[in-house]
């Protein structure tokens, strides 16, 4: 039987100052300015096992006032860790604490016990998810107690410093409880936080509503007392606006938070939205705040007049992301619309909506002055309009290669240039490439393409080889994939024509109609130019 606990209940017999901490420096090194200590210490030691925590501390002041946590659960963050300097020139020390318990190149990292092996990545993949027969079970729970641990030691370390805490990916969990529950931190980065919903085993949901009424980013939210700053992507899957919106609607309305959403081709955050987040940081320990941006709508005639302001600060430029309709969140196809600046300081746009319209989801991202990104939570407005729809059979080509993103976002957090390009290929023609799968969701534009009788496509490919074109389908209430396999010629450019039976499911059912396409997925992209996609 499952105990439901609230954040509260899950915390409040955990004192992260009762226990001795039995510290040893594991190294202890000078490197010019910059000052690296290893530090291994007691997290946890009770009946169930004990946790020996491994945490690495950085700074080139003697005496640091303000301090980062970085909660690392994944392998490999080293893009994330690698962009710590900017943090260090402003007088930051920087604390990494392993959670993994996978060794460095030095050989270190966090010893699990027998008894609390199931939060160790180096015994396995853990079950983030584990919350039966309560949420103490799961290894967000252990991973949080770890950081609060940590922040103790920091204590010790530097008495009259400030602790800020931040985590990415699944870290973000972590570094959410750690901030909503313990009153010592000042400040919250969360970085690309995977705010999936757990997944529901079978006909019972129990352990999934544990986890979220007690360990998940938007149970804690509700609890959170200090500035946070929430950063994310979101071309290649639109659900993540939403996902954060569901998150910082609970953050009481006398906390400051910011959310910053990079529009990335591929997914990913950049070296300079690291640096904004930090830019962020430091702003935020000394208590000074970022401009609240606020986004309404208003209905027009076929159009919907968008309004963005900042009462507290200026803008330089802004941009409205739209998306339109009820399409699966992961399947959302985003619209980029300019915004007008007025000598009030506002932005506007007019954005149209055509027959069959009911919803327009959009969120707006704006720059300041220094080059800080800001965005609004995502606005979600019903229209109708007596508009008709834009048909065309021209669906895609170099021209328009917003269309398409490289969707390699899984194990990456840092974006580089050569993931998405538009480049000609040897014999001079110009298509686009990336690195990892091609990924386009404008087909989930219900009413905005007419689908005919055959769908073409062209590819060059430096070598003769096989060519993958995946749909993904949207049948009654289930999501289907269907592949297309075709030969590709050496060295020029391959057209092919391909009817719906040419696609089929793992099984080799054939696709049997156009109908309820929500995206396409090209997976083999080495070597390979597309270009030229046509509906006929």
């Amino acid at each position: 039987m499952i105990k439901f606990l609230t954040p509260v209940q899950l915390w409040q017999d955990f004192d992260p100052a009762s226990a001795p901490l039995d510290m040893a420096i594991a190294y202890n090194v000078e490197e010019g300015d910059l000052h690296r200590k290893g530090v291994y210490f007691t997290a946890i030691a009770d009946e169930v096992g004990q946790v020996r925590a491994f945490a690495e501390v950085k700074t080139t002041v003697a005496q640091p006032k303000k301090v980062l946590v970085s909660v690392l659960t994944e392998p490999d963050q080293t893009p994330i860790t690698d962009s710590f300097d900017d943090l260090l020139k402003r007088g930051f020390a920087v604390v990494t604490v392993d959670v993994s318990g996978i060794e460095d190149e030095e050989g270190n990292a966090t010893k699990y016990s027998d008894g609390y092996e199931y939060a160790s990545f180096a015994a396995g993949i853990p079950d983030r998810y584990l919350a039966t027969p309560s949420a103490k079970a799961s290894p967000v729970y252990l991973w949080a107690k770890i950081v609060r641990r940590t922040v103790t030691l920091l204590e010790y370390l530097y008495p009259k410093a400030r602790t800020s805490v931040m985590g990415a990916l699944s870290a973000a969990d972590v570094a959410w409880q750690v901030a909503a529950m313990d009153p010592r931190i000042a400040a919250l980065i969360a970085v690309l936080g995977d705010y999936s919903d757990p997944p529901v085993l079978e006909e019972d949901s129990s352990n999934a509503d544990s986890y979220i009424m007690a360990l998940s980013a938007k149970s804690a939210a509700r609890m959170i007392k200090c500035p946070c700053l929430v950063v994310t992507c979101a071309n290649a899957h639109g659900g993540d606006v939403e996902k954060i919106s569901e998150v910082v609607n609970q953050i009481p309305e006398s906390v400051h938070f910011t959310v910053t959403v990079t529009p990335r081709l591929n997914s990913q955050i950049d070296e300079a939205d690291l640096l904004s987040a930090y830019k962020w940081l430091d702003k935020s320990m000394k208590g000074e705040v970022s401009p609240e941006l606020r986004l309404t709508s208003e209905p027009g005639e076929g159009l919907l007049r968008f309004v963005l302001a900042a009462p507290l600060g200026k803008l330089n430029s802004a941009i409205l992301h739209v998306s339109y309709n009820n399409a699966p969140a992961e399947y959302r196809h985003w619209h980029d619309y300019p915004m007008t600046k007025h000598e009030d300081g506002s932005f506007t746009v007019e954005v149209p909506v055509w027959v069959g319209d009911r919803e327009v989801l959009s969120y707006a991202t704006a720059t300041m002055g220094g080059g800080m990104n800001l965005a609004t939570k995502g606005v979600g407005t019903l229209v109708t309009s007596i508009r008709p729809y834009h048909v065309s059979q021209f669906l895609l080509d170099t021209e328009s290669d917003h269309g398409f993103y490289a969707d390699n976002s899984a194990r990456t957090f840092i974006s580089y240039k050569d993931d998405f390009k538009i480049a000609e290929s040897p014999d001079g023609v110009p298509g686009f490439f990336g690195k990892g799968m091609l990924r386009t969701n404008i087909l989930a534009e219900e009413g905005r393409y007419e689908p005919a009788s055959s769908l073409h496509i062209s590819v060059y490919s430096a070598t003769e080889s096989e060519v993958r074109i995946m749909l993904i389908k949207r049948e009654e209430d289930r999501i289907v994939a269907y592949t297309a396999v075709c030969d590709a010629e050496a060295e020029e450019w391959t057209r092919l024509s391909l009817e719906t039976d040419d696609f089929k499911t793992e099984d080799l059912i054939p696709m049997k109609d156009w109908d309820g396409l929500l995206g396409m997925i090209l997976p083999d992209t080495d070597d390979k130019y597309y270009n030229n996609f046509l509906w006929m």
